[in-house]
């Protein structure tokens, strides 16, 4: 009877080591994925806008100075930017694909996005161009799924309940990136190009709306990490 007291005691001690150790990961992988959250949410929007105001006050420059150099600054740095603030994200994304491997994959994919869309600023319309933006779209497109599929990963055995939301989003957005891939392909028959533009206007709203719904998990799951 002792004996079976006893196995049960170091039994129990093994789980709560187990348990502390995981809760201990969790606020660890919580704080990187809060940051992430911040990034995400304020430094995108702040780059559009920094990118409009630039735009702005070159095309001002090059109205009075006959010169395209201003705008070209202006572009530097914003692409200097741009490529920071990708690198910083893809290291925090490096970071939680100690855990999980789908954040390591998300942040490859990142840098590759951060670097295509920084050097293709700097390029004329062309072929290159377009290759790059292609190299854009694909890696972008990478990114989203692995890193929805890392998130739905981390919240195993934490908020099952979310981990079922984030799968949701990635049906949903499933649907409209098949959505937009067959009007882009519809485009080209005459007949159904208006069509065509006006299903991926809408889906691109759609897009709109669910990229908000993505910022709300983001910040849940921040949350349910920290909480655990």
């Amino acid at each position: 009877m002792d004996n079976y007291s006893n196995f049960n005691s170091v039994n129990s001690a093994g789980e709560d080591s187990m348990m502390l150790a995981k809760r201990q990961r969790c606020h660890e992988e919580g704080k990187l994925y809060s940051v992430l959250f911040w990034m995400t949410v304020v430094g995108s929007p702040a780059i559009l806008v920094l990118s409009f105001i630039g735009g702005i006050i070159g095309g001002i420059f090059s109205v009075f100075f006959s010169s395209d150099v201003v705008l070209y600054i202006v572009l530097c740095i914003i692409g200097v930017i741009t490529l920071a603030l990708g690198v910083t994200v893809a290291v925090m994304l490096l970071k939680l694909g100690r855990e999980e491997s789908c954040f390591q994959a998300a942040g490859i994919a990142y840098i590759v996005v951060a670097l295509s869309s920084t050097i293709a600023e700097f390029l004329p319309d062309g072929i290159f161009k377009s290759v790059l933006k292609i190299v854009e779209v694909i890696a972008a497109l990478f990114y989203l799924f692995e890193f929805i599929n890392g998130s739905i990963h981390i919240l195993s055995g934490v908020d099952n309940n979310l981990a079922y939301s984030w799968e949701t989003l990635k049906k949903v957005y499933t649907i409209i990136a098949i959505v937009i891939v067959v009007c882009v392909v519809v485009a080209f028959i005459p007949v159904l190009g208006v069509l065509a533009a006006l299903v991926m206007v809408l889906a691109a709203l759609a897009a709109l709306g669910v990229l908000i719904w993505e910022y709300v998990l983001m910040f849940k799951t921040a949350r349910a990490l920290k909480n655990f």
